[in-house]
């Protein structure tokens, strides 16, 4: 089985970059300006959407880091003689 796989829509107005500030081309003039219009969503750039994901990620763990720290368990002494939560 091969898989097939569509290429992107892409502008065919200024190099197939988007227009700047949101703007689109008038209705029928670019397909992907249409597909906008139609409700698709915009395109982002991979590290941004990485770099969203690990500072989401960081968060997530700091607060349950500081559950833990926080938690009966912990301050009883539940963890052993060095707790090591959160190491990696």
């Amino acid at each position: 089985m091969s898989e097939t796989r569509t290429q992107p829509t892409r502008h065919n107005h200024d190099n197939g970059q988007a227009l700047p500030f949101g703007r689109k081309m008038p209705e029928g003039q670019c397909p992907r300006c249409d597909e906008l219009r139609s409700g698709a969503k915009p395109r982002t750039l991979h590290w941004v959407d990485r770099a969203k994901q690990q500072a989401d990620d960081d968060a997530r763990r700091s607060v349950e880091i500081r559950a833990h720290f926080a938690s009966a368990r912990h301050r009883s002494g539940g963890c052993g003689l060095v707790c090591t939560y959160g190491d990696w």
